[in-house]
Order: structure tokens, then sequence, then C-alpha cells
């Protein structure tokens, strides 16, 4: 990878990320759970929390 290859992939993995945040937007989903209203970790949803975002709705909340 050249000098500058590192830093093309950031700014595509960062432009790409907020293209599918804006298509969560126009959709009605929470762009943060993807509409699910909550996050899971670890294996087999070990744990579970509620989107701060959407308080745990899947639409965003307006401001």
């Amino acid at each position: 990878m050249g000098k500058f290859g590192g830093v093309s992939m950031v700014l595509l993995a960062f432009f790409s990320r907020e293209k599918r945040r804006e298509k969560r937007i126009q959709r009605g989903k929470c762009p943060d759970c993807s509409g699910k209203g909550f996050f899971s970790s670890g294996f087999e949803s070990l744990h579970v929390q509620d989107c701060n975002t959407c308080l745990g709705t899947g639409k965003p909340v307006k401001e």
C-alpha cells in the first residue's frame, strides 16, 4: 500500500458509513441502531442495551 493508501481507505469507509446513515434516516429508521431499537453485543446477544438515540423505538427522535 502506498503512502496515501491507508488514508484513502479510511475516507472511503467514513463516507460509505455516512451514506448508509443518510439512507436510514430517509427510510424513517434510527441511524444508529438501524431501526432495531437496541444494540446487542457478545455471542448470541448476551448483552442487550436500548438505543440512546431513538430511546428504543427504532424511529429517529424529532428534535
